[in-house]
Formats: C-alpha cells, structure tokens, sequence
C-alpha cells in the first residue's frame, strides 16, 4: 500500500475513536468534574464510560502517535533521520505545523498516565486524576481535528480516496 492509503486507513480509524470519545464525553460531561463525594456514588454505568474514555483515548493517541504522525513525516518528505527519537520527531512536526505544540502532545502522556493509577486509599486523589484526564481527553480530540485538517490541507489527494 501506498502512504497515501495507509494514511486513508489512519484516518479513518482515528476517526471512529474520536467520534467514540465525543459520544461519551458528552455523556460524562454531566457528572463530572469529580470530587471525593462524588467518586464514591459513581454507578456502573458511569464507570463504564470512564473505562470507554481511557480505552477510546488510549487507542486514539497510540494510533496518532505510531502511524499518522509518522506518515506525515512520510507524506512531506520530511528529511529527518530514521533513528530520531519520538520527542525529535514530535518538534519537527511542531515545525511544519502538523501538531500546533509537542508539548501538549506530551503532556497528553502525563493524562494518560494519570488515569492508569488507582489511588484505592486516596478518593481525592483519584477524583483529581480522573478530572485530569477528562481535560486530557478534550485536548485530544481537539489534536485529533487540527492534525486532520493539516493532513486535508497539504496531501488533498487523501480526500479523494474511497
């Protein structure tokens, strides 16, 4: 396959993950933020959104990071040396304007990681990370809309493709 098509494929994964996160955003939007009260009267719905946000955020994220923005790179011709680092890679894009700032990239990691610990002995604690996290979770659908605009406006044959 061409890079064109990989990025069509790409593409279109992030795009059902996003469409996931916004649906249930949208759903937790109403009893969240958190508090320590509040952690402990979430229903099992309720946790099963939040267990769909980290899953929908983690694939998401990992599928940005390991195939569209790598094919970006790709796509450009961007002469930059196959064994740079991610964080390299992450500050040429920055440059070229494919991602509006690599830190924000890396300070989704720290989001994502905040959700992963549990924090059984401290609700407010767990209430702080989670509320960090749904912040984190916006944050990543608004990347997810700016680098697919980018990718529309400078390869438009990818709007093409079926």
């Amino acid at each position: 396959m061409t890079p064109e098509q990989l990025m069509h494929i790409y593409l279109n994964e992030c795009r059902l993950h996003a469409e996931v996160l916004a649906e249930a955003l949208k759903e937790a939007d109403a009893w969240l933020p958190l508090n320590a009260e509040t952690m402990e009267r979430l229903t099992k719905e309720q946790l099963r959104v939040l267990d769909q946000l980290a899953y929908r955020f983690t694939k998401l994220q990992d599928t940005m990071g390991q195939k569209v923005l790598p094919t970006i790179l790709e796509l450009a011709q961007e002469p930059i040396a196959s064994d740079a680092t991610f964080a390299e890679k992450l500050n040429w894009l920055e440059r070229m304007g494919a991602l509006p700032s690599a830190d924000e990239w890396k300070k989704l990691r720290v989001a994502r990681n905040a959700i992963a610990h549990e924090y059984p002995d401290d609700r407010d604690l767990r209430a702080s990370a989670i509320n960090r996290f749904f912040n984190g979770v916006k944050q990543l659908n608004e990347l997810h809309k700016y680098v697919g605009k980018y990718v529309l406006e400078h390869f438009p044959t990818l709007d093409t493709l079926s």
